[in-house]
């Protein structure tokens, strides 16, 4: 088999359109070719590889194993090319700048509330946001910037904002329940964040926790369920400011906090963004009070 680096675009392209629709005709009238075209690019890439993709028969033609196996990454490779290309070059989209966010909490609590200023201060900009609970592993070819939530390693993450977990209910809810909110309505959020015998131990409260859990799979769900009083919520503080500094929440456990993950940008990415999304990173890292990589 030859190097992967002499694989012709076009070629790809034909075998792409032809595993779709599985025949050559309407391959070749999708791509703007005659239907030998197609089948001659076909035959230079099952050439390169080595390999038969396809079978011919009669009319028809079907996968090999080979075809049926490569086609997705193909498939992935070629749409990840185009939007890359929309994006970079496009005159629409070139001063697009596309944010993908791990957590949605960040995104209503700590993103959103800055957009306007950050439209203003950079008048050009439009922006694409979207929220992926997927954004951690797999954006990093989709969007121009992903901010994910992670332990914050020096070498490969730039941190913007760090979590402070603690417990938190209405003023009401605390007043109602005093000593004994171990043994009411607890509050957590699923997945990498901390659940309650986890806080517990780590910030020394004592007290059974025998009381009822409600579990939610977004921290903001949890937020606006103590908001409602409907019990005790282990929160992040970056996200609850506010209603603290209202009055709407307040800390069970007064100055009882776990440090948390920080959320942030992988360093790789912004070193490689474009001018215009090495300007919103810049822009969200200054207003976070956090250090600026020289790249930037």
């Amino acid at each position: 088999m030859r190097h992967s680096s002499n694989l012709n675009l076009g070629w790809l392209s034909a075998f792409d359109a032809a595993a779709r629709h599985l025949n050559f005709t309407k391959a070749a009238q999708e791509l703007g070719l005659s239907q030998g075209a197609v089948s001659l690019q076909i035959q230079k890439l099952e050439k390169a590889l080595s390999a038969s993709l396809f079978e011919r028969r009669g009319r028809h033609v079907v996968l090999t194993d080979e075809g049926y196996a490569y086609h997705p990454h193909v498939q992935e490779a070629l749409e990840a090319l185009s939007q890359t290309t929309s994006r970079m070059f496009s005159r629409q989209t070139r001063n697009n700048v596309s944010i993908a966010c791990y957590s949605p909490a960040f995104v209503e609590f700590c993103l959103t509330p800055l957009i306007p200023d950050m439209m203003r201060d950079i008048p050009e900009l439009e922006l694409t946001l979207t929220i992926d609970y997927q954004a951690n592993h797999t954006r990093f070819d989709k969007d121009d910037l992903v901010i994910g939530y992670g332990s914050g390693d020096a070498a490969s993450f730039v941190p913007l904002v760090q979590e402070t977990v603690t417990a938190v209910c209405t003023p009401a809810y605390l007043e109602q329940h005093g000593g004994k909110w171990g043994q009411c309505v607890l509050i957590e959020c699923a997945g990498p964040r901390v659940a309650w015998p986890q806080w517990c131990a780590a910030t020394g409260i004592a007290g059974p926790l025998d009381g009822r859990v409600v579990e939610v799979n977004s921290l903001a769900a949890a937020i606006r369920l103590a908001r409602a009083g409907a019990g005790v919520s282990l929160a992040a503080k970056p996200f609850i400011l506010e209603d603290l500094q209202k009055g709407a929440l307040v800390e069970a456990f007064s100055g009882k906090c776990l440090p948390g993950k920080m959320h942030g940008f992988a360093a790789q990415q912004l070193e490689n963004a474009r001018p215009i999304a090495k300007r919103v990173a810049r822009w969200l890292l200054e207003r976070s009070g956090r250090s600026i990589p020289s790249y930037l």
